[in-house]
C-alpha cells in the first residue's frame, strides 16, 4: 500500500483550527444541557469527595485531566504531515480530542432522569 504523499495544507491547517472552536463549543453545549438537568447540585463526580470535603479538588483534576489530554491531541495534530494519505488519521483525531473534551461535561453531570 503506497502513501499518497501529495499536499493537503488545506486540511492540514483547517482540521485542528476547526477543532479549537467546535470541541469546545460542542462542551459548553452539552456542559449547558447537563446543569439545566441537574437542578444545581454538586456534580456528579464528587459523591464520593463529598464527604472529605474535596468536590473542588476533585472537580478541577478531572477538568485538567481532560484538557491536558485534550491539548495533547491537539497538538498532535499538528506533526502529523500534510499528506493526503494521513487526512483519515487527522480527522480521526480532531473526533477523538472533541470527544475527550465532550465527556468532561458528561462525567460532571448526573445524566439520570
Amino acid at each position: 500500500m503506497k502513501l499518497d504523499r501529495r499536499r493537503d495544507l488545506a486540511g492540514w491547517v483547517v482540521t485542528p483550527l476547526f477543532t479549537l472552536v467546535a470541541a469546545p463549543v460542542l462542551a459548553g453545549i452539552v456542559g449547558v444541557l447537563g446543569n439545566m438537568q441537574n437542578d444545581h447540585r454538586t456534580p456528579a463526580l464528587c459523591e464520593e469527595a463529598i464527604a472529605d470535603n474535596m468536590c473542588e479538588e476533585t472537580s478541577l483534576g478531572v477538568i485538567g485531566l481532560h484538557l491536558a489530554i485534550a491539548g495533547v491531541m491537539w497538538l498532535l495534530l499538528w506533526t502529523i504531515p500534510w499528506w493526503r494519505g494521513l487526512r483519515t488519521v487527522r480527522v480521526l483525531l480532531a473526533v477523538a480530542a472533541t470527544v475527550v473534551l465532550v465527556l468532561l461535561p458528561v462525567r460532571m453531570f448526573d445524566w439520570s432522569f
